[in-house]
């Protein structure tokens, strides 16, 4: 009777251990991959905050702002002083929000009670001579969503631009008053100086 020969011939071993080493390797090399695309995503550049710009802004800026902490968050919010502060009025204001655990911080949009009725911000802006207009909008979500709509609108108010908001399917005057837009735009400059984040970038 014929003997019958190994299913795991030594020739069988050496290919399944090459096979196995190079799934290793491509696991391996695709792991290193993700964990750069992770990190160079941008997400957390608008977000970090080094040791020199929140020492800045505790020992200069922090004096114009009321503080508010969070202990079990772990977290301060600022708001600031010379800002416009009612219930009956279409406001938009701004907060800074810094995280003690994760040295990040955040800008995020605080419209009025009343406006934030309205489940998006519709605004429509024009110049004083009606040449340029258009329309931007926000709707509560992430702190990268009230970022993006934060720079959108301190751009455009840095321009000079006119400001209308919808309401129940009328445009009402926003950001008219001196006072309301010296307040957002304050407090966006010491957030990007805050996450040295150039708002032209």
């Amino acid at each position: 009777m014929r003997k019958a020969e190994p299913i795991l011939t030594p020739e069988l071993i050496r290919i399944m251990k090459i096979f196995g080493l190079a799934s290793l390797c491509i696991v391996l090399i695709f792991s290193f991959f993700n964990e750069r695309r992770a990190n160079n995503s941008g997400d957390s550049s608008i977000t970090r905050i080094t040791a020199s710009s929140r020492l800045f802004f505790e020992n200069v800026r922090q004096i114009k702002y009321e503080k508010e902490t969070r202990r079990d968050a772990k977290m301060d919010i600022f708001r600031l002083k010379k800002r416009i502060k009612s219930k009956k009025l279409y406001l938009i204001n701004l907060s800074i929000i810094i995280s003690r655990l994760r040295d990040e911080a955040y800008i995020f949009v605080e419209p009025s009670e009343i406006l934030s009725q309205q489940n998006k911000i519709q605004l429509r802006w024009h110049d004083q001579h009606q040449r340029e207009n258009g329309q931007i909008s926000f709707e509560p979500g992430d702190r990268f969503a009230h970022f993006d709509f934060v720079k959108k609108l301190f751009l455009l108010l840095e321009e000079d631009k006119d400001f209308e908001v919808k309401i129940n399917g009328a445009w009402k005057k926003i950001l008219a008053d001196e006072k309301e837009r010296k307040a957002f735009i304050t407090t966006a400059t010491d957030y990007f100086r805050l996450v040295e984040k150039n708002q032209n970038s």
